[in-house]
């Protein structure tokens, strides 16, 4: 159980500031052309506050969804694949329409790696934090 919070707290924070490192990329460093890496239409629909809330929020959802409705172990490979179907689904439904133009910029691949790689952050971090 307390292995659980300290992973969806942990989710939390980097959903928060991996929003933040993005926002900075994409408008201050001008990174992914002129799209933003297709994110610019996002933050400018979500403002910049709101995007920060939106991404803790939805890491913290899917952490939470994983360690406590998916009887799965927490594993890199498992989690990677979970983020990879996350991907999937909001690729195919659509939820955040302000994404389309992150979808056509990544393409099937790159726009699920780049799911699957935040979500395995918090578990290194915990691992990593577990070992000092």
């Amino acid at each position: 159980m307390q292995t659980n919070l300290h992973l969806i707290g942990i989710a939390c924070i980097v959903g928060f500031l991996g929003d933040a490192l993005l926002q900075f990329a994409v408008n201050i460093l001008h990174m992914g052309g002129k799209t933003g890496w297709g994110l610019k239409l996002y933050f400018e629909k979500h403002g910049r506050a709101e995007s920060l809330f939106i991404a803790a929020g939805m890491m913290t959802l899917f952490y939470a969804a994983y360690l406590y409705l998916i009887p799965l172990p927490i594993t890199y490979l498992y989690l990677a694949i979970y983020g990879i179907v996350i991907d999937f689904i909001f690729r195919k439904t659509m939820i955040f329409s302000s994404l389309v133009g992150y979808y056509q910029y990544f393409g099937y691949v790159g726009s699920a790696f780049w799911m699957a790689f935040p979500i395995i952050i918090p578990l290194l971090i915990f691992d990593v934090a577990k070992k000092t």
